[in-house]
């Protein structure tokens, strides 16, 4: 479905982005109201978002500035019926993921070929998993949850091969705290083992490649 998605972003944004570069060709795409829908490149060149799974989407406020935003959603509900040996067991497993940051860009030569810019912003993701299994007569429920919230920075270059589209690459790096629970409970409804947790993190994450589509 993602795939599916990506492409037709791809085609939508690439088909209006030509035909304005037709027209405008010597006009500078950094200017304020000018939109972007921005793609990462991986290895085997397959396109996804660029900050966030799902989407990643930039607006300028001005030919220095921008804002981003990128958002992922991960959500899956599958269900199972086992046997064997004459031993049935189902089995129902529910997971729910969304996340979101929100960075301000700045670019400190708009005018140039190459275009350095840098950014920074928090991010915030929340999880939350359900399953239930009932084997030999006997209902166990478990359920966890995760908050994490972060602080992102990163730094790259940009640069325009047409009026609309754009390759840029950028250094990103993250302080991130999450706190994770999780408890699992008997068919009596007693809490068996219960889990809290939280973790700090501090790092880089590397250099990742990207496309722009300006529209």
């Amino acid at each position: 479905m993602k795939k599916i998605l990506a492409t037709f972003l791809i085609g939508f944004t690439l088909s209006i982005s030509l035909a304005q570069g037709q027209d405008n060709e010597s006009e500078n795409p950094l200017q304020s109201g000018s939109k972007a829908l921005q793609f990462k490149i991986s290895n085997n060149f397959n396109l996804s978002s660029f900050a966030g799974s799902t989407i990643s989407y930039k607006r300028h406020v001005s030919e220095y500035r921008a804002h981003r935003i990128g958002v992922k959603l991960n959500n899956k509900f599958s269900m199972r019926d086992h046997t064997n040996n004459d031993i049935n067991s189902d089995n129902s497993r529910l997971e729910l993921n969304m996340g979101m940051e929100y960075t301000w860009m700045n670019y400190t030569n708009p005018d140039s070929n190459i275009k350095f810019y840098y950014g920074y912003g928090p991010g915030i993701d929340l999880g939350y998993t359900w399953s239930t299994a009932d084997f030999v007569s006997q209902e166990r429920t478990s359920q966890s949850s995760t908050f994490g919230i972060s602080g992102i920075g990163y730094a790259g270059v940009e640069w325009f091969f047409q009026s609309s589209m754009s390759l840029h690459a950028e250094y990103l790096a993250t302080v991130r705290v999450d706190h994770y629970r999780s408890k699992n409970n008997a068919e009596t409804n007693v809490v068996r083992n219960k889990v809290n947790n939280t973790e700090f993190q501090l790092g880089g994450n590397g250099v990742r490649f990207g496309l722009s589509v300006y529209f």
